[in-house]
């Protein structure tokens, strides 16, 4: 008879990968949240007269 063996599924690699590529996301808005850039916004200056 021939007998199966059960294999490991290999669901280690993929796990451990997208748990660092979370980490690194949550690390990457960690730094950006401390750097608040101030926004400009363009306004067209009006005449002083119709």
């Amino acid at each position: 008879m021939i007998y199966h063996e059960d294999k490991p599924s290999g669901l280690a690699f993929p796990i451990i990968v997208i748990l660092i590529a979370m980490a690194a996301i949550v690390g990457s808005l960690a730094l950006s949240s401390g750097h608040q850039a101030s926004a400009r916004v363009w306004l067209p200056v009006r005449s002083a007269g119709p």
